[in-house]
């Protein structure tokens, strides 16, 4: 009786210390586990802040003759497609002076494009177009307003008043690019773009005084009668 209780009491105690030994090894293998979940953790956010410093880094590596860079290909891009844009209007518009105004100044544009690509040389860059979401929706808000009034009495109202919207966005573009070759110290550069402002604002002024002096009263007479 007593062997068979002292073997009860050793199986009991050997229970027991293998009770204590699987608990030992599992909250050392829990342990283990989440000593490795957090190095993971660790390495990915070391990973992340690393390509955040590059990106960071690469953003303040620009400057401004990073900026005026891209405002040449921009507008670069917009007087191109200025220029396929124009013989439309041209063969829309129907008073005479509007014809001459929008001939004349594709012939500008031209030159422009050239003057800007003598910018581009200048920079010791081949001549780049940059995308421009901004011409696009100018010139697509055009083609819209030419197919609503093109073969209407208000044609020439409508398309002077495209060409307005497309006048002040390239003289604040070529505004901005001035002060900004000003300030690289860039005089031939600055020179090229005093030229093409010069004509961008004459050519607005063109419009303005055709459209005040004509075409808005003839335009109006359809709707006075």
């Amino acid at each position: 009786m007593a062997t068979a209780e002292k073997s009860s009491k050793e199986n009991k105690s050997s229970r027991t210390a293998a009770k204590k030994t699987a608990r030992a090894s599992g909250t050392k293998s829990a342990a283990a586990s989440t000593d490795a979940r957090r190095k993971r953790a660790q390495a990915v956010a070391s990973k992340s802040a690393a390509k955040k410093a590059t990106r960071v880094s690469a953003k303040d590596d620009k400057s401004l003759s990073d900026l005026f860079e891209h405002a040449l290909g921009d507008i670069y891009y917009a007087e191109k497609k200025i220029y396929k844009s124009l013989p439309k209007m041209i063969k829309a518009a129907d008073h005479p002076e509007l014809v001459q105004a929008l001939t004349s100044h594709r012939e500008e544009t031209a030159g422009q494009i050239e003057k800007l690509e003598a910018i581009f040389e200048l920079l010791g860059k081949r001549a780049k177009a940059e995308k421009c979401d901004a011409i696009d929706g100018i010139l697509e808000e055009s083609e819209s307003l030419l197919e609503d009034f093109g073969s209407s009495v208000a044609a020439d109202a409508a398309i002077i008043f495209s060409c307005q919207a497309i006048e002040h966005y390239e003289i604040t573009r070529y505004g901005s690019m001035r002060a900004f070759a000003d300030a690289l110290g860039m005089d031939e550069a600055k020179q090229h773009i005093d030229d093409i402002l010069a004509q961008e604002k004459a050519a607005d002024a063109s419009l303005t005084e055709l459209a005040e002096d004509s075409v808005n009263a003839a335009a109006s007479d359809y709707d006075e009668e």
